[in-house]
């Protein structure tokens, strides 16, 4: 096991410089060592601040292309006290509204998803109001009533920016604000290779959790937590030497190398079930590579399995990504609201939004996709798990959209996520602990200063 650790360079993921520019370590950015004011995950006055000053200034992802293929497919998105209506309103283009009707205020549409096809209209549910695609007002009810004065401006539903980056929507209450891909800084340029549009949802779940939003966030902004809640990750992920970059805007990353005998264990020759398991899950035959040691499985057998892999179902891409791109996690952060963990054939998106009015809740959402399968009797691999339990169905070719689901027990959020879920909630609680003064944070938690920093510049604060 390693001993040495330099708090100003931090663990380095690819030291032979394997994956170029992208997989580069970031230079420094020291935020101090002073002790974050605890307050701030549970104050009302702090909660209300972030609604003014940050969550009306900044990019929040709202949801998936996908999700609007044809003219007229929408879906609503809700961020505290707003909610949003984003529907594709021609070829190439997404708009986004705010989804109040502006007769009286009445949310025009109430469903998670829907569609009202490239010639329908939104209608509100109260008057009758109708609006176009575009937001432009079709009709009002009995307009005879009204004095002409009052509605000769044609009132329409009123339009928020919106921006389609990689398959992923984001929206922006802020005229003025940044072009999104600016906005994203590296990202961009470091998953050019990935694209997201081939993706399906396999799952999606959302519950409200007893937690301020940045509590929930930070459980997944570092992986120090990995060995003592994850326990089934540290035969084959590098929860250590774990590498963190920080970036412009907030943004930020860790590269976890998966699929080999890591410092953690004691022979790191031995090959053990779970690395079986991880070949055995991309179709390979682990008799194949039994000259290979742990230490180098991850390079030799399961690169080389999961490339396979994809040249069976088809996904020429995998040319274009490096070898570490292939078997590792590449988890970004884009500040504020969402965490990707980025892999070869899947991804899972976080979502972390406030509650409209109580700091100690948050909204939690969990989006997983996967490349659909040609081969009938592959079982696709649901990131969420680990294990025998991670098989999803065979032959899933991502066609049927599942429903966004609310979790009533453990077992609907997945094995893995299931173990931070029971967290949260307990480090909420602490938090409030007169015997707790605030986070005592590692290099290895750099990620919660670094967005926590971006939040004052927000705040005025910097």
């Amino acid at each position: 096991m390693t001993t040495q650790h330099n708090a100003q360079q931090g663990f380095i993921a690819y030291p032979d410089d394997t994956s170029g520019d992208a997989g580069k370590k970031a230079p420094l950015i020291d935020h101090g060592t002073a002790i974050p004011d605890k307050s701030r995950y549970f104050s009302q006055e702090e909660h209300d601040l972030e609604w003014e000053k940050l969550w009306q200034k900044v990019w929040v992802f709202a949801g998936l292309a996908q999700d609007l293929a044809q003219i007229g497919d929408y879906f609503k998105y809700d961020l505290g006290r707003e909610s949003f209506i984003v529907v594709r309103t021609a070829p190439g283009e997404i708009k986004a509204f705010y989804n109040a009707c502006p007769h009286r205020g009445n949310r025009v549409v109430y469903n998670d998803f829907g569609s009202i096809g490239d010639d329908g209209c939104f209608t509100c549910s109260f008057h009758g109001w109708q609006y176009h695609l575009d937001g432009s007002l079709k009709q009002i009810r009995d307009e005879i009533i009204f004095r002409e004065e009052v509605i000769a401006h044609r009132p329409s539903l009123t339009e928020v920016r919106c921006e389609v980056w990689n398959a992923l929507v984001f929206i922006n209450m802020d005229k003025d604000a940044m072009p999104l891909v600016e906005y994203l800084n590296v990202i961009p340029r470091h998953l050019q290779n990935y694209p997201f549009e081939k993706l399906r949802v396999l799952r999606d779940l959302e519950i409200c959790w007893e937690a301020n939003w940045k509590t929930a966030l930070e459980a997944f902004l570092e992986f120090y937590h990995a060995d003592d809640v994850h326990p089934e990750v540290i035969p084959f992920s590098d929860t250590l030497e774990t590498q963190y970059d920080l970036y412009n805007h907030g943004m930020s990353r860790m590269i976890i190398r998966n699929g080999f005998a890591t410092y953690r264990l004691e022979d790191r020759d031995e090959v053990s079930e779970g690395l079986l398991g991880l070949v055995a899950i991309y179709g390979g035959n682990p008799a194949d590579y039994a000259h290979v040691k742990g230490r180098e499985w991850r390079e030799k057998a399961l690169c080389d399995t999961k490339r396979k892999w994809g040249k069976r179902h088809g996904y020429e891409f995998f040319d274009n990504l490096t070898d570490d791109q292939i078997t590792d996690d590449w988890n970004y952060h884009v500040f504020p609201t969402i965490t990707i963990n980025v892999f070869a054939d899947s991804m899972l998106v976080q979502n972390f939004r406030p509650h409209a009015t109580d700091p100690e809740k948050c909204y939690y959402q969990a989006i997983t996709l996967n490349l659909p399968l040609k081969d009938p009797d592959t079982p696709v691999f649901d990131i969420n798990s680990f294990g025998p339990e991670a098989f999803g169905p065979k032959g899933w070719d991502g066609s049927v959209r599942p429903k966004r689901t609310r979790p009533t027990k453990r077992e609907d959020y997945g094995h893995v996520l299931a173990q931070d879920a029971d967290r949260v909630p307990e480090v909420q609680k602490g938090l409030r602990s007169q015997g707790y003064r605030g986070a005592l944070l590692s290099e290895s938690e750099c990620r919660i200063r670094h967005y926590l920093a971006e939040i004052d510049k927000y705040l005025g604060r910097r």
